[in-house]
């Protein structure tokens, strides 16, 4: 099976929507009084997101996940 272009674009839609957790978790961390649930939510859709990307990241062609690493 392989993704159609429109599923690599949603795959690089995914990729940026980590950035902006890795950035939203890192401004929480670093607040005077941390949330930790906040923390502790943003952490597990991060780490849950970044699954579901590498899974998906597997079903690239091969030529295509040369060029995505």
């Amino acid at each position: 099976m392989c993704l159609s272009i429109s599923d690599n674009t949603m795959l690089s839609w995914l990729e940026t929507q980590v950035r902006v957790l890795e950035a939203w978790r890192e401004d929480v961390a670093t607040r005077p009084s941390i949330d930790m649930r906040m923390a502790m939510s943003l952490e597990q859709h991060y780490q849950w997101l970044t699954k579901q990307i590498d899974v998906l990241g597997q079903k690239r062609p091969q030529h295509l996940r040369a060029i995505a690493d």
